[in-house]
This record gives C-alpha cells, structure tokens and sequence, in this order.
C-alpha cells in the first residue's frame, strides 16, 4: 500500500543533489565536451554554484577536465565531460524464455551481455537462481566499479513491491521479491521495471531524432503486450506501477478465459505466443514465421497481418486515451516488418479521430540493440543521476 510522504520541505543537501543531477543531466544529454559557462546558460544557476558542484563531481572523477577549448570572441574556457566508464551498472531482461544480462557505464555503452534459455517447466526458483548466477558472473571482474542493477520483467508488474504480479504461460513468479532478493544478494540498489516502460525510457534518452517533450509511447509486443508511456521525460507508472498493462484491456467480452481472470484480452489475439498457437508452431522459434513470410507464406502472411490488426484496434484506445506524439512498435512482433507498421497504422488511421491520427507517428524501434534490455540499465542510470550521491556508496 502507498503511504502519503509526509516530508514537505527541501533542504540543502536536498537542494544541492537537485543541483548535481542536473548538471549531469546537462551534460548527459550533450554527449560531448562543454564548459562551465554553458552549464551556467543552460541551468539558471550561478556561477559559483557550477564552479563549486563541478569541483566536487571531479573529486568524485565523474567528470574530468579536458583542456582548453576556444569559445566566442577569442575566450578561452576549460573544457569539462562526463567520465563514465568508471560507474558501471547490471541490467537484466527478464523474459519468458530467457534471461538476459548486461554491463553498461552510465552512459549507456554496453560491455558485455550473456543470454540463458529458461522453461516454465523448470519453476520459477530454479529460474530466478539462474538468473543470480548469471549476475554474480557479471559482477564478479568489476564489482567495485558496479553501482546498480536494473531489471526489466514483463507484467503486470508491482513495482512498489519489487514483485510480478503475474507472469502468463509462467507461474510461480507472482511469489518471489525480485528486488528484495536481489537486493540482499548482491548488496546494491536494485531498481524494478515493467519491460514495456524500461523500452520506452531508453528510446526517449537514445533514439533518433531526439524527443525533449511531448507524450510518448513505446509498445512492447512480444511474448506479453505492454505499453511504456514517457510524459515530457518521466515515466508514467500509476499507483501501484501497473499503468500501461495494455495485455490485459479487453477486446472482446466473450472471448477466450485469460490467466489473469478476464476474458478477450489483447495479449491473446497479438503476442507472438498468441502468433505461434495460431500458426501451430508453439516450440518453434520465430525467425522460422519470419522467414515463411519473407518467402510470401499465405498462412503465415494472414496470421501475422491478424496479429497487428488486433494490436492496431488496442492502440486506438491508447491513442484515445492519452493523446501521444508518438507511437513506438518495439520488441518480437516488430521483426515482422513493415507488414505489421503499415496493418497497425491502416487501423488507427480509420478508427481514431482523423485530427488525432494525422498528427501521430508511428514507428518502429530504432535501437539497434534489445530496447529493453538497454531500458532496464537506463532505469538504474537515470535513478541513479537523481541522486548522484548514491555513486559514492
């Protein structure tokens, strides 16, 4: 249950992390060399301020000096960067089928990743202790550098609780403190994540073209279905965490019994488990249906076609319901192509108000990499840059 926060005021070292983090920020978000005068235009704080906080963040070594760089008018200025390499974080996807971990530094540059394949039949302990030994493997050559573990689970997830509420087509999960255990494992912070909302943050801080404001949402259509809404660069969770948790808005009443209690829910007509039952094709992997369509299946080619219409009408009640700039297709069911991007379109285009739709874009995801392995490390690196003190630990 949340409690109401019954701190009201700031303090000065409130104040002075607030200050910290967003100068990391700034820099963060510059990706290259700038000085001291230009986070002093940037920022709104005074000089002294910049000059006293960039001394302290170097004696920290998260940011190092660069030498003198030429400005306007002839003006000659210290350069200054983030330095991070030195501050690493974990991030861990947590799928249905595997378990997927990474090293990253804040700045989002991975090092290495190791993948395992996990079965339902084998429980959910068994899993998860997987999942602990391929963390330690991780951690083990550069734990003193190691700041956070991130971890990106599928939903729907209580993440004020650290804990899945429910994984379909694998029990069991619903009964292990993910973050408690972690946590007490490895001795880090560990901050949880809904897979969706872990894809979406990571294409907000590195995907192209840059978006500062607006609404975005990033459609995780795998195994599960799942939305990440970013509201002007945050996160939109709700109460419990659970915001977004599209998988399980109805769309037919008298449809097919879900796990989690309702009947007609969205995942059942357009995750790729969904695709694979269809097609008859439960243990086989889905490059085989991508290859069938590539080669013009007419099965294969429907089933898929089905699978994006059915997501294309959940969308259209997103689109209603929260007005986004952008619409993100991310995860398996994006592998298909331009197949599903142009089915998805075609419905919200004919089903969404036309001043609404002609307004919105929607695309596939850009990252080259796993965008939600690489969100469940952004999670850990952007709570991490809210309270820059916690690198010290």
């Amino acid at each position: 249950m949340n409690t109401p926060k019954t701190k009201q005021g700031k303090n000065l070292e409130d104040v002075l992390e607030m200050n910290r983090s967003l100068l990391i920020r700034l820099m963060r978000k510059r990706q290259q060399v700038c000085t001291r005068a230009e986070l002093t235009q940037e920022s709104g704080l005074n000089q002294s301020t910049i000059t006293n906080i960039i001394n302290e963040l170097i004696s920290w070594g998260l940011v190092v000096e660069t030498g003198v760089i030429e400005g306007k008018k002839g003006r000659r200025s210290i350069g200054i960067r983030l330095n991070c390499e030195p501050f690493k974080v974990v991030g861990i996807r947590l799928a249905r089928k595997s378990i997927t971990v990474a090293l990253y530094d804040l700045g989002g540059k991975e090092y290495e990743s190791k993948q395992i394949s996990i079965r339902n039949l084998e429980g959910s302990e068994t899993a998860f202790s997987k999942m602990k030994g391929l963390i330690a493997e991780m951690i083990e050559p550069c734990k003193d550098t190691v700041k956070a573990i991130g971890i990106a689970t599928p939903g729907p997830l209580f993440r004020s609780e650290g804990r899945i509420a429910l994984m379909t087509e694998f029990p069991g999960w619903e009964k292990i403190n993910i973050h408690e255990q972690l946590n007490l494992e490895f001795g880090l912070p560990v901050y949880i994540e809904h897979d969706a909302k872990a894809g979406a943050l990571a294409h907000w801080w590195f995907s192209d073209p840059h978006q500062d404001h607006g609404v975005m949402v990033y459609v995780a259509a795998g195994q599960g279905v799942g939305a990440g809404i970013v509201m002007d660069g945050k996160v939109y969770r709700g109460a419990l965490g659970m915001a977004g948790e599209i998988g399980h808005m109805s769309i037919d009443y008298n449809g097919p019994q879900c796990e989690c209690g309702h009947k007609g829910c969205l995942e059942l007509y357009c995750s790729t488990t969904a695709l694979l039952k269809k097609l008859n094709k439960e243990h086989a992997e889905l490059p085989s249906v991508w290859k069938d369509l590539k080669s013009g299946d007419p099965v294969a080619t429907e089933a898929i076609t089905q699978a994006a219409w059915f997501l294309g009408f959940g969308l259209v009640n997103i689109v209603n319901t929260f007005n986004p700039d952008r619409i993100i297709i991310g995860d398996e069911l994006s592998d298909a192509g331009d197949l599903v991007l142009h089915t998805i379109k075609e419905v919200i285009d004919n089903h969404a108000l036309p001043v609404v739709s002609s307004r919105l874009i929607v695309e596939q995801a850009s990252l080259a990499k796993d965008d939600i392995l690489v969100g469940a490390a952004t999670i850990a690196i952007d709570s991490l840059l809210s309270q820059p003190s916690t690198l010290l630990r």
